[in-house]
């Protein structure tokens, strides 16, 4: 063998013995099947149609991944506070409330803030060191994760806890062009008890004018496509590329936008 030929097939074997068991980006089964738009960087996200014959088994898990995203939002009433020196503690003065907005708004709001604390959502303690009927709130870790907005400006805040519906069953599937897919999925949903953070019957009342009574059945609604991203740009979130999700795309940017993820309320 000539010199040249021996060194071409060392430096082969030795890189083969480097690579040996390991998954060259080529053979990554995450990205083997991406869209060539992709692959050639043409794009970092692109959507599929969903295919024809596709599994109800894989249908239902993706409708229950956007279900388990679902929430419900509870809107904080309005309050009068004061700057905190430590972040996520808040000072509500109940007393300049009832001063200037009365007793009953005064009263209203601590009732609704009380629900929070029964949540899970926030602690409380009077603070009569501070001043007469001023009350410390402070957001528990729960309901840090689960505050929109910030109570000191823009919108009212809210939080928006997980509704923890289960997906029953896959009722229909319907291939076509739909504004955030190509698989219209019909399908019904349920709880199978009340949300860890409805612990109180007033919360419980609530959640069940929202979603109908524990156990009761409902329909709903999403349409699907076939989600690819780049090895860059792939979500944290995203357990296998190429997943089933809903997408909908702003129509001049083409941005995705959200879902069309729909529960209807349970009937009476």
């Amino acid at each position: 063998m000539r010199l040249a030929n021996l060194g071409a097939a060392l430096a082969a074997a030795l890189f083969a013995a480097a690579c040996g068991g390991v998954l060259i980006p080529d053979q990554d089964p995450r990205f083997a099947n991406m869209p060539r738009a992709i692959r050639t960087g043409e794009t970092s996200m692109a959507l599929e149609r969903v295919e024809e014959g596709v599994s109800p088994t894989e249908v239902l898990a993706a409708v229950q991944m956007l279900a388990d995203r679902e929430t419900m939002c509870f809107q904080w009433p309005g309050v009068w506070l004061d700057a905190h020196d430590r972040r996520n503690f808040y000072y509500v003065r109940y007393d300049l409330m009832t001063r200037d907005w009365g007793g009953e708004v005064a009263e209203n709001s601590r009732q609704r803030l009380q629900e929070f604390v029964d949540m899970g959502f926030l602690t409380m303690r009077a603070r009569p060191d501070i001043g007469a009927d001023i009350v410390e709130y402070a957001l528990t870790a729960e309901g840090a994760l689960y505050l929109q907005g910030s109570p000191y400006g823009g919108g009212r805040p809210s939080f928006c806890a997980p509704a923890q519906r289960r997906i029953v069953e896959i009722t229909s599937m319907e291939s076509g062009a739909f504004a955030c897919g190509s698989l219209r999925v019909q399908f019904t949903h349920t709880a199978d008890g009340w949300p860890s953070w409805a612990r109180t019957d007033p919360v419980r009342t609530r959640v069940a004018q929202t979603w109908g009574p524990v156990n009761a059945s409902a329909p709903g609604s999403v349409t699907l496509s076939r989600q690819w991203f780049s090895r860059e740009a792939m979500p944290e979130d995203m357990r296998e590329n190429g997943e089933l999700r809903s997408v909908c795309l702003d129509p001049t940017t083409r941005a995705a936008i959200g879902d069309d993820m729909e529960f209807a309320p349970t009937s009476p």
